[in-house]
């Protein structure tokens, strides 16, 4: 029974998504790209959202994404088998290359390199929502392989020029940034999308001012915010000057 509940809310998550979220991302980027958006970066693949949203703009696109999760990746590899310019990464990103704790929850979209914050009166309603105890959230835990995004790009020889990162890490996405600017990057990386928590649901959130502070800081400047149709949840595009 808890298992179909949460099946349910994922769901109507996803079809929140395609009618409301999607759509207005959809847009900025037709906008922004005119159909020819060529390299994109998915850091945090989930269940291939972003891939297909990226192939309905331009098909022939080539999409490089990463997502931690065995069971999600092998599903992934399943879905795009037959899709060349779709390259797929067991693999995780971090500030630093190594190993890494990694929290699966029993709603795998909230799964995460950081911490739960059991304080949290939005982590406690959200329980009650999926129908779990606040202790039943995270249903596993293990070390996955890590990488910065900068040893990243290099270990696969990526292009010189990345049209967008998308990173959706849930709470870690500053350290994916840190990755990313601690060093030298070669590569001109046109547009970085991060997914912006409002919540306190994670222990160590690190505030959106400091994420802004940091891309300001290497030329990145916010082009669009775009709130999610459901949570306490935005998507913050930021554009290279």
């Amino acid at each position: 029974m808890q298992n179909l509940r949460i099946r349910l809310i994922k769901a109507l998550v996803d079809i929140n998504e395609k009618l409301f979220f999607e759509r207005k991302l959809y847009a900025f980027y037709k906008t922004e790209f005119q159909n020819n958006v060529g390299l994109v970066i998915d850091v945090g693949a989930n269940k291939g959202q972003s891939i297909d949203f990226f192939l309905r703009i331009n098909r022939n696109c080539e999409i490089h994404a990463l997502e931690p999760n065995p069971s999600l990746f092998t599903k992934l590899e399943r879905k795009y088998r037959n899709k060349p310019n779709v390259h797929l990464y067991n693999l995780g990103i971090s500030n630093v290359s190594g190993d890494k704790l990694f929290f699966e929850n029993v709603l795998d979209y909230t799964s995460s390199f950081e911490d739960l914050n059991f304080d949290s009166d939005y982590l406690n309603k959200k329980a009650r929502i999926l129908g779990v105890k606040t202790n039943e959230i995270i249903k596993d835990k293990y070390e996955v392989q890590v990488l910065t995004l900068i040893d990243f790009i290099r270990k696969f020889n990526l292009p010189g020029v990345i049209d967008v990162i998308k990173i959706d890490t849930e709470g870690h996405e500053y350290y994916c940034l840190l990755g990313l600017f601690g060093e030298k990057n070669k590569s001109e990386i046109r547009y970085i999308q991060i997914e912006n928590h409002t919540d306190d649901m994670y222990k160590n959130r690190v505030p959106y001012e400091k994420i802004k502070h940091l891309l300001n800081t290497n030329n990145y400047l916010e082009k669009k915010v775009l709130l999610h149709g459901y949570s306490k949840l935005e998507e913050v595009i930021f554009k290279l000057k």
